[in-house]
């Protein structure tokens, strides 16, 4: 009796994989193309949003002057008291309505909101001198994201560069 059990419950967990499997596309190759449909998507979203925020002139390119151009006003918009310094509070308080304004933006297209993380040391990173505050020289000259999609290191990043996977 106890082998009957033993080998209904092969039979019926064999089965059960065989419907998980089919059903998931896993080791046939399909669903691989929903996956890789989903990436390119991804990808191509992200090159939108990139190319939308930092294309100043719209001529389908991205420079590096564009990229400061587009720093020096956020820099402008965190210096509160207009010192021309930006202190570890201007910068929490621009990241923190920054967040609130992509989360509500995230609630109107039906997305959950996200936590940013991994910027705790953005302040480190940004000032270069040490001396608690970032200048506009330290803001716009700390832009490793440009040097990584340059690929080519023209000082233009364009849509392909964008569209590879870094």
């Amino acid at each position: 009796m106890k082998t009957i059990i033993v080998l209904s419950s092969a039979i019926i967990l064999g089965l059960a994989a065989n419907v998980t499997v089919a059903r998931y596309g896993h080791g046939n190759g399909q669903g691989n193309g929903d996956w890789a449909q989903m990436q390119t998507t991804r990808i191509q979203n992200r090159v939108d949003r990139l190319m939308e925020r930092f294309d100043v002139n719209q001529d389908g390119q991205i420079a590096l002057d564009e990229v400061q151009s587009v720093r020096t006003e956020h820099f402008n918009q965190m210096d509160v008291d207009g010192n021309e310094l930006v202190s570890f509070d201007e910068l929490e308080n621009f990241r923190a309505e920054k967040r609130e304004q992509n989360q509500a933006t995230q609630r109107g297209k039906g997305k959950k909101g996200g936590c940013h993380g991994g910027r705790n040391n953005q302040m480190e990173r940004l000032d270069n001198d040490g001396d608690g505050q970032i200048s506009i020289s330290e803001f716009t000259a700390n832009i490793p994201l440009f040097n990584r999609f340059d690929t080519d290191e023209n000082g233009i990043i364009t849509k392909e560069e964008l569209g590879q996977t870094n």
